[in-house]
């Protein structure tokens, strides 16, 4: 059940009575709900795809894995040539720092949130991307709507052209954001739609750039003033549509062959017809249950069932840390086994486990790369049938077997697309784990080839290297070959 509102919804969903599911919309306007019928779960995300929109189709490189280097052209190009003479095999570089270098304010290396690129820290980037591209290589980015007060070019740009969201006063709105007093454009306005447009799009002319991680969206003042009179309540919602929305309509002028790649941090009801890829939050580079690498897969699994089918995550966490060497070979293990399979060195990059900190890591990483290429046609192919169906890569299993009750609260465990079982290590020192596997299919071990009958849950072996991965009905001894 969907409520049509872009206002703030309260649910209780059986949680006080067990017979009553409660909600609240805070807002005076006549309830609208939507409800799917199926009958089956597959059908009810597809009804619901059919009402909120279907993102774009990701390139065939998206299938392969992303790399995050940064540290200025030198360290990005030493980096590629690593991974090369490792044999690792990669189809992207992802750089957060091309416009420049910020110290967070609890320490550890941030971005410039800006859109143009810090010639001092990449000289000749269009030169460096066009060599890449030479190698078969793309290059996303970072981009966010927070434009810094202090920083030269778009703020004054922006304020002057009446661009800017606006306090009670009729002022631009400055509010303290992570790179400190920042305003938003105001895209609610047409003008500033098609600057913030003409901005992006340069990105992709001048520099080659392949996409961007288009971060933030979700700090709009819940009091900030627009043109038109929109509710400032209901609008802070609505500002990440249509700041997506705006990314997209960038790579559709500059890329109309869909040869480009977005990954969305914000959403709303909607969203899902503006954007592309949508990554799971900035971990923390830590096995915490509430906001480390356990969080990770429950995550995955709501997104598709919110009609977001193509999703990421950041190989080794984001925040905190420093990532250590098991918490980095486990999300390794994760990440092989997730549509888009990415790394991020992090917010304290200079103390963080990588996949280059040692012989057994680089080993490790290059194994699992492997093993997620070898998986590149299933992953496409599932891609498609979610621009038909919305039905997610990553797939909680009551999807695939709605009338086994024992899947329905299973969180820690998913199906990648009908097939493949996935129940990843995420505790410290963990060696083995419980899996539960569905009823009415045989499932077989990918690292042994051992079979098991479904409708029970199994005690097995999960050392480093070999994660609790079963196929359905069939062996996979193309993946335990991959070394």
């Amino acid at each position: 059940m969907l409520v049509r509102t872009d206002h703030r919804v309260e649910a209780d969903v059986c949680a006080t009575d067990p017979g009553v599911a409660w909600l609240e919309v805070i807002d005076g306007a006549p309830l609208e709900l939507v409800v799917s019928h199926g009958p089956s779960p597959l059908e009810v995300i597809a009804q619901l795809g059919a009402e909120v929109g279907r993102p774009a189709l990701p390139p065939a490189w998206a299938w392969g894995t992303w790399i995050s280097a940064q540290g200025g052209r030198d360290a990005v190009l030493a980096k590629v040539a690593a991974l090369e003479a490792a044999e690792i095999p990669f189809s992207a570089i992802w750089s957060q720092d091309w416009t420049g270098v910020r110290v967070n304010p609890g320490g550890g290396f941030g971005v410039q949130y800006r859109w143009r690129a810090d010639t001092a820290h990449y000289p000749d980037l269009a030169g460096m991307i066009a060599g890449l591209h030479d190698d078969g290589v793309r290059y996303p980015r970072v981009r966010e709507p927070l434009r810094r007060s202090e920083l030269p070019g778009h703020f004054a740009a922006m304020r002057d052209g009446d661009l800017l969201i606006r306090d009670r006063e009729g002022e631009p709105y400055a509010f303290t954001a992570p790179n400190g007093e920042s305003s938003h454009p105001d895209l609610t306005r047409d003008a500033s739609i098609e600057y913030v447009r003409g901005e992006l799009t340069a990105m992709v002319s001048e520099l080659g750039i392949d996409g961007w991680m288009a971060d933030f969206g979700e700090w709009t003042p819940l009091d900030a003033l627009r043109s038109g009179g929109a509710d400032p309540g209901a609008y802070h919602q609505r500002f990440v549509i249509d700041w997506h929305c705006t990314n997209r309509a960038a790579m559709d002028a500059a890329r109309p062959d869909g040869d480009w790649a977005l990954f969305a941090r914000s959403g709303w009801t909607g969203v899902q017809r503006c954007s592309m890829i949508h990554w799971v939050g900035d971990q923390e580079a830590t096995w915490s249950a509430t906001d480390g690498l356990p969080t990770v897969v429950p995550a995955m699994i709501n997104l598709g069932l919110a009609g977001v089918p193509y999703v990421t995550h950041d190989i080794a966490g984001f925040s905190g840390g420093p990532s250590t060497k098991e918490l980095y070979l486990r999300w390794t293990e994760l990440g092989a086994f997730t549509p888009i399979m990415r790394t991020h060195e992090g917010n304290r990059r200079d103390v963080n486990h990588d996949w280059d900190s040692d012989a057994e890591t680089i080993a490790h990483f290059r194994r699992f790369a492997r093993i997620h290429g070898a998986l590149a046609g299933e992953l496409s192919a599932l891609a498609q049938e979610a621009q038909e169906s919305s039905a997610p890569m990553v797939r909680h299993l009551m999807l695939e077997f709605p009338s086994d009750r024992a899947t329905w609260p299973i969180s820690d465990q998913y199906l990648l697309g009908p097939d493949l079982l996935v129940a990843p290590i995420t505790a410290e020192g963990a060696t083995r784990r419980s899996v539960y596997l569905p009823e009415d299919a045989t499932w077989f071990h990918v690292w042994t080839g051992a079979t098991h009958e479904g409708g029970q849950t199994i005690e097995t072996g999960a050392p480093i290297g070999s994660p609790p991965v079963f196929s359905r009905d069939a062996d996979r001894a193309d993946l335990r070959a991959i070394e």
